[in-house]
């Protein structure tokens, strides 16, 4: 019977390695008039490429939009002009449209709207100060909100892009320095901003119309049994769900996570799990190491303590299945070059190094019904902090995708158990023409696109060996998981 089941469980979980799925590719030369491109994703409705022009005129200089299908071929070319000065902040695709934010030094800024539908682009202009921060951007409907910190002042971003017109809401609390309040996150749930704020080690929830107004605010935690870090909100019916992580140092990294809901904008509860409550959250390590903190574990236990492990952790928002709801998070750390210049010590940011996932399922009542891991190390580190891991349900099931290392994968987690049920890995290729190589390969930018499709773009230097010739190319090639 033990030999039967084995055999069942091997049929119906399967890892597939495949080659060669590369599906499509775009080459420009960067020998030609514009250099600074920007690879955008707009899921089924293709891909969006942004670049500028290499010279000014009169202070402006040209943007170019390049629009491909989902087979990467050309649909249309348009272009308009900016500021020199204009370089890309962020950009992010909602509404089926690309909301592109541009910056200047000066603090100027221009949110390009391009809908790829109508090749139409609108421009809304305006103006902030240059060392204020714009971050977790959200698009709802012809609204664009955004945290920012200004001279140690954090504050809520409103931009009307039908008027231009720009409100902030200041986040000041009473006998609590500027300097202690910190945004962790926005949601706009039915036309109002509901804000997860840090203010010193307590946790409050502000709401703000789309006016700048103050509706309320809640403690929701005093931070006594722990501080939380992050924080995500999301509605399911009536109700409201937050996620995120937490530590119980005053100052430091995640240790574990936690689950809560609202009730009348205050915790109905709030549960929290230490990273090693997880069953699976050590198995990314060697064999070595988790015997060894299984045992610094045992022994902190045997007097009563808690061991507990530090991380920063990149939380997305929730997931959820319409009944239960799931929590992933990607744990990196920050690496560092040093550089000796006769007795001068130089040490340089040098991007986040990705070690691995977690995925964990909760019920309505934040009770941990199971949890796995799994091994990350994508080809490159990124100098912000960046979510490498995309996720949708599928058949009821959480479906994972990523690019890790030279290869992409797919994975399909069990709704029931969290087991793997699909587990698929595609390598990538650098080019489809065998008598062409490439010189010097370097870490390539990838993010998966739609379905089982990935983008994978940057500079290469192909060369011909038939005919000797090489050629420097801005590239974006298509891979596709089968």
């Amino acid at each position: 019977m033990r030999t039967l089941l084995l055999m069942a469980i091997a049929l119906f979980t399967y890892v597939i390695d495949v080659h060669g799925q590369l599906t499509g590719r775009v080459e420009h030369s960067t020998k030609d008039d514009y250099e600074d491109e920007n690879v955008f994703s707009l899921k089924e409705q293709g891909m969006l490429m942004v670049s500028f022009h290499k010279k000014s005129e009169n202070g402006k200089r040209w943007v170019k939009f390049e629009l491909f299908d989902t087979d990467l071929k050309l649909k249309g070319v348009d272009s308009l002009q900016v500021d020199k000065g204009m370089y890309v902040y962020t950009s992010k695709y909602e509404n089926k449209k690309n909301y592109l934010i541009l910056r200047e030094s000066g603090g100027e800024f221009a949110v390009l709207v391009y809908d790829p539908a109508t090749r139409k682009i609108t421009v809304t202009d305006g103006e902030y100060t240059r060392k204020g921060s714009m971050r977790d951007i959200t698009i709802d409907k012809d609204m664009v909100v955004f945290s920012s910190t200004q001279k140690r002042l954090d504050r809520i971003g409103i931009i009307n892009l039908k008027t231009g017109e720009s409100r902030f809401a200041d986040m000041h609390f009473e006998g609590v320095r500027d300097r202690k309040v910190f945004i962790l996150e926005n949601t706009v749930i039915d036309n109002i901003i509901y804000t997860l704020v840090k203010v010193d080690k307590a946790l409050y929830l502000v709401r703000i119309d789309m006016q700048g107004n103050q509706l309320g605010e809640t403690l929701l935690a005093d931070g006594e049994e722990a501080m939380i870090l992050q924080a995500s909100i999301s509605k399911a019916g009536k109700n409201f769900f937050v996620t995120g992580t937490y530590t119980k140092k005053k100052k430091g990294l995640a240790q574990g996570i936690y689950f809560a809901e609202l009730d009348n904008w205050k915790f109905k509860y709030v549960n929290y799990y230490n990273f090693l409550d997880l069953s699976n959250f050590t198995e990314y390590m060697s064999d070595k190491r988790q015997k060894k903190i299984e045992r610094k574990k045992e022994k902190a236990e045997a007097k009563g303590k808690e061991l507990l492990l530090n991380y920063n952790m990149a939380s997305h928002d929730i997931i959820t299945d319409g009944k239960d709801y799931f929590y992933l998070g990607e744990a990196y750390y920050p690496t560092y070059t040093t550089t000796y210049v006769g007795n001068t010590m130089t040490t340089r940011f040098d991007g986040y190094a990705y070690t691995h996932a977690v995925l964990v399922k909760f019920d309505k009542s934040g009770k941990l019904l199971w949890d796995v891991c799994f091994p990350m190390k994508p080809t490159f580190k990124p100098f912000y902090v960046k979510r490498f891991v995309s996720s949708a349900m599928e058949s009821n099931n959480v479906h994972l995708l990523y690019a890790d290392k030279k290869t992409f994968v797919s994975k399909l987690f069990s709704n029931a158990d969290g087991a793997v049920l699909k587990d698929r890995n595609v390598e990538q290729i650098d080019t489809d023409k065998e008598n062409e190589k490439i010189k010097r390969p370097k870490p390539a930018n990838s993010q998966h696109w739609f379905d089982n499709h990935f983008l994978v773009y940057g500079t290469q230097i192909v060369k011909n060996t038939d005919t000797g010739d090489r050629r420097k190319v801005v590239y974006v090639n298509k891979y596709t998981i089968k």
